[in-house]
C-alpha cells in the first residue's frame, strides 16, 4: 500500500501551451552572472503568470487544506524563475534561517508549491526553447528528486525538513514559478503522518 507523501504533485496544473507562453513572457536574452562570470538564477514578475496561476490555486486550496491540515490564509506574489544554462541554485528552506544552532522561522511561508514550465529532456532531437537537460528540483534530505514535467506542480511543507535546490542545467533553459502559501496558524510538518520514504510514496514514479 502506498504510504501518504508529504509531497502533493497535480500534473496538468497549467496546459503546455500556457506554459510555452509563459516563458517566453518571462525570459530574458542575457542571464546575470557571478563574480566568477557563471550565470545565475534570475527572477521576474509577471501579472498575467501570477492571476493566471492564483486563479487556478484557489481551485485547489480545499483539497491542500484537506490533506496537509491547515486553514488557508494566503499567497505571497507568485515569481518566474529564470535557469540559464549552467546556472544552479543554492540549497535554501523556504521559511526558516539556520541561526546560533537551531532553525528560526523567518518568512510566513507553510506550503510551498514549484510549478515547472519546462520540460526534461536527455535525448535529441531537443528542443532548447522548452526542454532542459538537469534542473532537477532536488530534496536531498529525502535523497530524491523531481525532474521538470511542464505543467506539473508539487506542492511541500517550507520548513527545514524540505530543504530544496535546483541541480545544475545542462543545456537550455529552465523555468519555473514558486508558490508560497501562509496558514492561519503555523504549519508544523508532522513525520509520523508522512511515513515512509520516496519508494512507496511514488509506486508508479520511481
Amino acid at each position: 500500500m502506498k504510504a501518504k507523501s508529504p509531497f502533493y504533485v497535480l500534473t496538468n496544473f497549467l496546459s503546455a501551451k500556457q506554459c510555452e507562453y509563459f516563458s517566453d513572457e518571462v525570459a530574458l536574452e542575457f542571464p546575470d552572472t557571478d563574480v566568477d562570470g557563471k550565470p545565475i538564477r534570475m527572477f521576474r514578475f509577471n501579472e498575467e503568470l501570477q492571476e493566471t496561476v492564483f486563479n487556478k490555486l484557489q481551485t485547489i486550496v480545499p483539497v491542500l487544506e484537506k490533506y496537509y491540515e491547515f486553514d488557508y490564509m494566503g499567497t505571497e506574489q507568485i515569481m518566474a524563475e529564470w535557469y540559464p544554462d549552467q546556472s544552479t541554485s543554492e540549497p535554501q528552506c523556504e521559511n526558516s534561517m539556520y541561526l546560533r544552532k537551531k532553525w528560526v522561522r523567518t518568512k510566513t511561508r507553510d506550503i510551498t508549491g514549484v510549478l515547472f514550465l519546462s520540460d526534461y529532456q536527455d535525448v535529441v532531437p531537443f528542443d532548447s526553447d522548452y526542454e532542459v537537460y538537469g534542473g532537477k528540483l532536488e530534496f536531498p534530505q529525502h535523497g530524491f528528486g523531481f525532474n521538470p514535467n511542464r505543467g506539473t506542480i508539487v506542492f511541500f511543507p517550507s520548513g527545514p525538513h524540505f530543504i530544496n535546490l535546483i541541480s545544475p542545467v545542462l543545456a537550455g533553459e529552465l523555468y519555473l514559478a514558486r508558490v508560497q502559501i501562509a496558514a492561519k496558524k503555523p504549519y508544523l510538518y508532522d513525520p509520523t503522518k508522512f511515513p515512509g520514504n520516496f519508494k512507496n510514496w511514488f509506486q508508479d514514479q520511481f
